[in-house]
């Protein structure tokens, strides 16, 4: 078996907070076909871990965002004052996603930081290549 480090980089968009428990709520930016439970990100400066937890979907807009077969999600419950604050959320949700920008929970690695806002991280785990020879 051969392997290969992958060198996808990833944005961190914004907004980043923890919810005890749960982990680090963060917006990322990527062009993968999602990030799998597991995925290790390494932040390029300081060179903190943190580890895909799940992909984060919220239950008042989940019949209109995108959904990767690869990732493990979790649902998000959100209440709004009124229905065009809903469809607002829902209208940037769908524009976030086609720029590629996603919500996921990350475990932070040894360490209780949040990722930066605007730092790059990449996906640091090996990732196994299989070949046939069929």
């Amino acid at each position: 078996m051969n392997y290969r480090k992958l060198k996808t980089t990833i944005a961190v968009i914004e907004n980043s907070f923890k919810i005890s428990g749960r982990g680090i709520v963060v917006e990322l930016k990527h062009s993968e076909n999602g990030l799998k439970e597991g995925t290790v990100l390494t932040s390029d400066k300081s060179k903190l871990n943190w580890t895909v937890k799940a992909r984060i979907l919220l239950d008042h807009a989940v019949h209109k965002q995108t959904v990767f077969d690869n990732e493990s999600v979790e649902y998000l419950l959100c209440s709004f004052s009124s229905v065009e604050k809903k469809n607002k959320s829902i209208q940037s949700i769908v524009d976030k996603e086609k720029h590629g920008i996603f919500q996921y929970y990350l475990d932070p690695q040894d360490h209780d930081n949040k990722p930066v806002d605007g730092e790059t991280l990449v996906i640091s785990n090996i990732d196994p290549v299989v070949h046939s020879n069929i």
